[in-house]
């Protein structure tokens, strides 16, 4: 029950944080996103929320393009370097948190359950963020991830806030008409 009031902004997890890749000339980073969507079907879009002073923002502008990786909980502490480490300050964080990508598809995680190679079609600024909107060009997945529904099963790195993560549980309920 909605007891209390506040000025907090604070309800938009619990979620999937995305790792969101880019590279330029001989610059790659890759950060945690808790803000993305899908944005249509077609044609296939996806957008990403970054931030104007973050170091990928301006690899995604030069580039073109980028990569949403979708992590398992077991590499939770990936993506949680992802959001903590720096570009700015020195980190090539694929080495540091040992991120390596597929050697085709240089914007892939390999460790990822899914993958979106994505090539920038609008910025649109929302406030201190700037929403990226990419067209999907091609989309990578690791088949032991999903049932045979194309449903996932693999236990997915939700972030609950503060450091904290979880995942689903194994029970499913399904509604229908």
């Amino acid at each position: 029950m909605l007891r209390e009031v506040t000025d907090r902004f604070f309800g938009y997890y619990p979620g999937t944080v995305a790792l969101v890749t880019a590279a330029h000339g001989e610059t790659r980073n890759v950060m945690a996103a808790g803000w993305h969507t899908a944005l249509s079907a077609q044609p296939p879009l996806y957008g990403v929320a970054v931030g104007k002073e973050r170091a990928t923002h301006p690899l995604i502008l030069a580039s073109g393009t980028f990569g949403v990786n979708f992590l398992p909980l077991a590499q939770a502490g990936a993506v949680q370097g992802s959001g903590t480490y720096s570009l700015h300050g020195g980190h090539d964080k694929h080495a540091l948190l040992a991120l390596p990508t597929l050697p085709a598809a240089p914007l892939a995680l390999q460790g990822a359950y899914l993958h979106y190679t994505c090539r920038v079609t609008q910025v649109l600024p929302t406030g201190d963020h700037d929403l990226i909107v990419g067209e999907v060009q091609a989309v990578h997945y690791d088949p032991d991830a999903y049932d045979d529904q194309g449903l996932l099963i693999a236990p997915p790195a939700i972030y609950l806030g503060r450091s904290v993560y979880t995942t689903t549980a194994e029970m499913r309920v399904t509604h229908g008409p």
